[in-house]
């Protein structure tokens, strides 16, 4: 599989993992920095629900909150939700065993991005994958291979 790393453009959908490796790498973060500030990053409800369990405290949360509510949110409407079925309906009449079990957060994620024709910002190898099964950009937020992902 080769690598496609970000070069901080957009518009891409944000993943979790994509965020939560901003915060350890320094060339991330910057990237991500500036596509926020150019309006090139949005969030889904999957994505806005992890970065809320995962903030520390009231104080955490207010952050997240603010953050995103600056950007622009991709819908997980009824359509996006079908979708999701009728991917995992895909993937397991496509592959071996179980090949549709991904975590139900990165397949909504994914068909989010893909319904929006947007890319997928991750740093997460669900991603990647479905990315490929799906027919959306992912692009990595960094380099994983310097980080043993």
């Amino acid at each position: 599989m080769s690598v496609r790393l970000w070069d901080g453009g957009g518009p891409v959908l944000a993943d979790t993992s994509a965020w939560m490796r901003a915060r350890r790498d320094s060339k991330g973060r910057d990237l991500l920095l500036s596509a926020i500030e150019r309006g090139d990053v949005c969030w889904c409800w999957p994505v806005r629900y992890e970065l809320t369990v995962d903030a520390r405290g009231p104080e955490g949360i207010a952050v997240v909150e603010r953050t995103l509510e600056g950007l622009r949110e991709v819908p997980v409407d009824r359509g996006v939700q079908r979708a999701v079925l009728a991917a995992m309906r895909e993937l397991a009449a496509s592959g071996s065993h179980g090949a549709h079990r991904f975590p139900l957060a990165d397949l909504t994620v994914a068909v989010a991005a893909q319904s929006a024709g947007i890319g997928i910002l991750h740093f997460d190898r669900h991603l990647e994958r479905l990315g490929d099964c799906l027919g959306a950009e992912a692009h990595w937020i960094s380099d994983p291979s310097l980080s043993g992902e």
